[in-house]
């Protein structure tokens, strides 16, 4: 692990060395300095958290003994079910960390997730959501502290490519950029809509920019066009109201799952059409996990490609509690799905399972409810 941080940490000094010349660099000019590596190995497990939302109101105390529950939860499942040795290897921050936060509640934030990677042995890879970009500060500074986070893996250069958060991790045989790749996971900015000062409180959706497919499609023709894709962003694009109306109004025989009781954002609005999962398909993309909406968790299979969003991780802000006995047709379609016949908050994580190099993997949610006789806990499979 230490190796592998110490690697992280040399490519951020040269990356950023390389990025203060004053001079934007082209993305398609500089490919391999957006690539990070990790050593692939089967079973190979990706924790989601979403849209925390830690913000000035937050008791940190009381976040993050939910946290501390959630990603033990996690870890326990992982080594009770893939055996001994077995753990939590990448945490991705699929967007909406905070909300109107402050320097104090960012540092909180940050020294967290390094405890945590130290107790648990991860690595973490946060994205950049709408709401990050709402603070009492310029949003570099968010950005510097992520890059000088030691288990943290993230990339920001000075270029003219859309969006803050856009780099690869790149799993590798033996983690490093000299060996094979084995999965590519692909992390892209869908909310870059909010202005770049400190209390910005416009607030207007976004989506990916065509440069950003055009971005990702020559990262991965350089390393191989056999490699499998995952990708992680945070709001979801057009395909999901697409096929959340082909389901339900339609009757397309989607394999579909979870709950889904809010619109997905700004999706249908001809302005934030993106074509990055249309053409992600012909780059062996084999799924794409979002979040931003907190009272879904949807996720559905088209062409081949698993798309979903991850459960909204905690109780900021708002979320969805079901009701086993409610008449509205989305909950009960939802709960047939999971199983669950009880009352309980859509809160908790996701975990994703890469199992083998040739584009298998298993997805489970976690639903997670403090309570005070005994927490709610359950894991459904996809």
């Amino acid at each position: 692990m230490k190796k592998k941080v110490f690697s992280i940490l040399l490519v951020l000094i040269l990356l950023f060395s390389f990025a203060g010349c004053g001079q934007q660099v082209k993305s398609s000019e500089h490919l391999e300095d957006y690539v990070f590596t990790m050593s692939y190995h089967d079973n190979f497990n990706i924790l989601q958290l979403t849209d925390i939302h830690w913000n000035a109101n937050t008791s940190t105390k009381s976040s993050m003994a939910y946290l501390d529950k959630v990603i033990k939860e996690a870890n326990d499942h992982i080594v009770e079910t893939q055996g001994p040795g077995a753990k939590i290897d990448l945490v991705e921050l699929t967007g909406d960390m905070f909300m109107l936060v402050n320097e104090y509640h960012l540092n909180t934030f940050v020294d967290y997730f390094e405890k945590k990677a130290e107790e648990y042995g991860f690595l973490y890879a946060p994205i950049w959501g709408n709401h990050d970009r709402q603070a009492l500060f310029n949003p570099n500074t968010l950005a510097k502290r992520f890059c000088n986070a030691p288990h943290c893996i993230y990339y920001e250069p000075d270029d003219e490519l859309y969006g803050r958060s856009n780099y690869i991790i790149n799993l590798t045989e033996d983690g490093s950029a000299n060996s094979d790749v084995d999965w590519m996971l692909v992390h892209l900015d869908s909310g870059a809509s909010f202005s770049e000062t400190e209390l910005t409180i416009s607030r207007d959706y976004d989506y990916i920019r065509p440069d950003q497919t055009e971005w990702f499609i020559k990262e991965h023709t350089l390393y191989g066009e056999d490699i499998p894709v995952m990708a992680f962003y945070h709001i979801p694009q057009d395909e999901n109201e697409t096929a959340w109306k082909a389901v339900t109004e339609e009757g397309a025989e989607l394999k579909n799952k979870f709950f889904r009781l809010e619109s997905f954002g700004d999706n249908g609005n001809e302005a934030h059409a993106s074509d990055f999962i249309d053409r992600a398909k012909e780059h062996n993309l084999k799924a794409a996990f979002m979040g931003h909406a907190h009272n879904t968790d949807w996720t559905y299979e088209e062409d081949g490609v698993v798309i979903g969003l991850g459960v909204k991780t905690g109780d900021e802000l708002y979320f969805a509690h079901v009701d086993a006995n409610s008449d509205d047709e989305a909950v009960q379609m939802g709960l047939a799905s999971v199983g669950i016949t009880e009352n309980f908050d859509l809160i908790g994580a996701a975990l994703v399972t890469i199992t083998d190099r040739e584009g298998s993997f298993d997805l489970e949610h976690l639903y997670y409810n403090e309570r005070k006789d005994c927490d709610f806990v359950k894991w459904v499979k996809w």
